[in-house]
């Protein structure tokens, strides 16, 4: 085995699927055979160079961090830690060093040493090359097994799925109460199934179109933000009191100003968009009210979670599930992924072959 197919970019909006060598692995690392990876709303933007020098740090590179798979080969480490060829697995995208203060206090996202992969850190797919190919290698670090009651497909999208899940948990959403989420893109729809799951009151999503109606179908309360002032109706909805609990997933400036508007006093802000502009924020509102803004970035300890919601059938995920292409129409998927082609949400890329 010496070669694979990968998408390859070479600069930005410039990609093509090739023929390039299969990574070699290190001692904590395992070989996978790739069976989907999911376009991720960060993806069009490393594909559109929006992140230059940085996201990736240069070219060619192979993107694509949301992706499950099997185990072909284990590093001397993985062999040690029980992971094996057959293994079927799936992945984050953070791999901390292990060594610094955040990496040993859980918050390995926030890794000090952060794009020094001498010292072993990794961001898949947006650094480190990632999941568009046939196979990847990554450390068990950031892999997770699947149970055998979920498909391949399906364990794919634990990567986002366990991002709205931590970005729903740091609005320190308590049973019963009510929950703002502002954006009805896939993270946004993903963070309506987890409020749910950990017991939220009403969920009030704002967003249009045909993702908004999937927000009505999931369970939300609809506000459509082109014809309603959201502010205004969240006021009217909670009695004029706003939500103690807000997630800020649809990454404006403008849906940045709304959270700070709807929040309660008291209330705490989770936000996980990237606004292409700094907002404006009330600061004054936010000191006087105490509202808390709390950055989240990725998912932290929060896989396995996902996957325990998933498993156990308080989270479905079926219904964001849209398309399925073969790597070599990456183009077309990517499209179908940024027009939002038939009401797409999650669209898969198969890069070992459409079989599961």
């Amino acid at each position: 085995m010496q070669a694979m197919q990968a998408l390859v970019l070479s600069a930005p909006h410039e990609f093509s699927v090739e023929q390039v060598a299969v990574p070699e692995i290190g001692r904590d690392d395992v070989l996978v055979r790739v069976d989907t990876t999911y376009i991720c709303g960060t993806d069009p933007h490393i594909i559109a160079g929006d992140f230059p020098g940085f996201w990736p740090k240069s070219y060619p590179f192979v993107p694509g961090h949301e992706w499950s798979g099997t185990v072909v080969e284990a590093g001397s480490v993985a062999a040690a830690l029980g992971w094996s060829a057959g293994d079927r697995v799936c992945a984050t995208s953070h791999c901390g060093c292990g060594y610094c203060r955040m990496c040993l206090t859980g918050r390995y996202n926030l890794c000090l040493n952060y794009g020094n992969e001498a010292v072993g850190h990794r961001q898949y797919g947006h650094y480190t090359a990632g999941g568009y190919a046939e196979y990847v290698a990554a450390s068990v670090k950031s892999v997770y097994r699947i149970p055998d009651q979920l498909s391949l497909a399906d364990a794919a999208v634990i990567d986002p799925l366990s991002i709205a899940l931590y970005t729903v948990k740091r609005t320190r959403l308590q049973p019963g109460a009510d929950i703002v989420i502002l954006g009805t893109g896939p993270q946004g729809l993903m963070a309506i199934l987890c409020a749910a799951a950990l017991g939220a009151g009403r969920i009030i999503a704002a967003g249009s179109g045909e993702r908004l109606a999937r927000a009505r179908e999931l369970g939300a309360i609809g506000i459509d933000y082109r014809h309603t002032d959201v502010v205004e109706e969240v006021r009217r909805l909670t009695g004029g009191l706003g939500a103690a609990h807000v997630v800020e997933c649809a990454g404006t400036a403008q849906a940045f100003r709304q959270a700070c508007e709807v929040a309660a006093k008291g209330g705490v802000i989770s936000a996980i968009g990237l606004p292409a502009e700094d907002a404006a924020v009330p600061v004054r509102r936010l000191v006087l009210d105490e509202v808390e803004i709390r950055g989240g970035r990725a998912n932290p300890n929060t896989a396995e979670e996902a996957l325990s919601l998933v498993i156990n059938g308080r989270v479905d995920i079926a219904p964001l599930f849209t398309h399925r292409f073969p790597l070599a129409d990456f183009g077309e998927a990517l499209d179908t992924y940024n027009g939002r082609v038939g009401g797409a949400i999650k669209v898969a890329v198969c890069p070992s072959g459409i079989t599961s």
